[in-house]
């Protein structure tokens, strides 16, 4: 457990609403809940951007550039930067991916 600086007026009012201690654990968590997902919407959006210009799910895409000698030929021709949008495409859903996970953590605690 860590220990954070909070304005006395907050600690009163969590204090007379009943445990501050569980009022301020379940803000926080609210809190990182909101953000988390703020994120993984904005993670949404850079990977659907990604994947309409390829017109494929990443998971299709990784697929065929790892199998597919001739997909990789005409990627190369129709989109000349092809492995650094696969680079960026790699991080974004890993990302996500993570943040998936820790919002799931805090969500089942």
């Amino acid at each position: 457990m860590t220990a954070i600086a909070l304005d006395t007026k907050y600690v009163d009012v969590l204090k007379s609403l009943g445990n501050a201690e569980d009022g301020l654990a379940e803000a926080v968590r609210r809190y990182a809940t909101e953000r988390i997902s703020e994120r993984i919407a904005q993670l949404h959006r850079e990977i659907s951007q990604i994947q309409a210009a390829y017109g494929i799910p990443y998971e299709i895409f990784y697929a065929r550039v790892t199998t597919d000698d001739a997909y990789v030929k005409g990627l190369r021709e129709a989109h000349p930067m092809w492995e650094r949008d696969f680079n960026t495409w790699e991080y974004l859903v890993e990302e996500q991916s993570a943040w998936l996970g820790r919002l799931e953590d805090i969500s089942t605690r």
